[in-house]
């Protein structure tokens, strides 16, 4: 019998499904596992259901014995170095079509607070300074007729402008593949380029892969082309903004603000200039933390295995 190997506790339902075909064995601790013993995982073992916190390199995966299969418990692939992994027999997976509604949700969670400024009004709830109504506290501002712009445009960026929609927001996008026009049309939705996008945009959504040509692509020079000083939101990769660049944005006004569900680096700490600043919400990459969503990624890395042997 072929055996997988799973790289971290996840929902039960993943190793629950995979016992009906293979044998089974793992780490049973919610921690990233140890990069050192990651050639002997490649080396014995026929799948493997990692997370992103594994990283499959070429040193890594030149040590590959009968690895057929790496099933990746997300959405990126920028842990795993996906052409070598091909070139040595080895298929990719991945769970992009489970990520999408949980993803969408979060990326207006946050966006609201920060405009609202719904977490700078908590602090002060608790802190015991509610005294009196007060007609200029906490000014936010609304989101009827502005122009929310989308970087990315796949399952993920059209959630999200479904979810624009409803807030009469002005939709635009770019994309590097054609979209169907009549889903464009049924949400008002309209294709531009990028640099009009950086131009009218109040608010930019970033949902791009990591690649070489999406790393770092919001940087100072593209950050001095946002006429309008918009919020920018990151769901997709930290390395795709360079982040000195954003903070000095941020700090002399270039832009509103910043709201990051992933940073570079990552995991940031509480000491880095980009948590202090009232203008930038961070949250620890948790676009997919619903309890639906993490068990329907789990059972989709365990089928992705299952598919591809049987």
């Amino acid at each position: 019998m072929k055996k997988v190997f799973i790289t971290r506790r996840l929902p039960a339902i993943a190793e629950e499904r995979l016992k009906e075909k293979f044998d089974v064995y793992g780490s049973r601790e919610n921690e990233p596992y140890p990069r050192k013993l990651l050639p002997e995982i490649v080396g014995q073992y026929d799948a493997v259901l990692s997370t992103v916190t594994e990283k499959f390199n070429k040193e890594i995966l030149k040590q590959k014995g009968k690895l057929t299969v790496i099933s990746n418990y997300a959405v990126g692939l920028d842990n795993i170095d996906v052409e070598f992994a091909k070139s040595l027999g080895i298929a990719i997976y991945n769970t992009k079509d489970v990520v999408t509604n949980s993803t969408a949700d979060l990326t207006f969670s946050i966006f609201l607070s920060l405009i609202r400024k719904i977490l700078l009004a908590q602090v002060f709830i608790r802190n015991d300074n509610w005294k009196t109504w007060d007609p200029e506290l906490f000014l936010g501002e609304e989101l009827n007729g502005k122009v929310f712009g989308i970087l990315g445009f796949g399952k993920i960026g059209q959630a999200v402008a479904r979810r624009a929609f409803g807030f009469d927001l002005n939709i635009i996008f770019t994309n590097r593949s054609d979209i169907d026009a009549k889903y464009c049309n049924d949400i008002k939705a309209r294709c531009v380029s990028f640099d009009e996008l950086l131009a009218i945009s109040d608010y930019i959504s970033i949902h791009l892969p990591l690649t070489d040509l999406t790393r770092g692509i919001i940087n100072r020079k593209i950050i001095n082309k946002m006429k309008r000083k918009p919020i920018i939101i990151n769901m997709s990769r930290g390395e795709i903004v360079v982040t000195n660049d954003l903070l000095d944005a941020l700090k002399k006004g270039k832009i509103r603000g910043a709201c990051l569900d992933v940073t570079a680096p990552e995991p940031i700490h509480a000491d880095h200039p980009l948590c202090q600043l009232e203008n930038c919400i961070i949250v620890p990459h948790i676009g997919t933390a619903t309890l639906e969503c993490r068990n329907n990624m789990a059972l989709l890395a365990a089928e992705n295995i299952i598919n591809h042997f049987y």
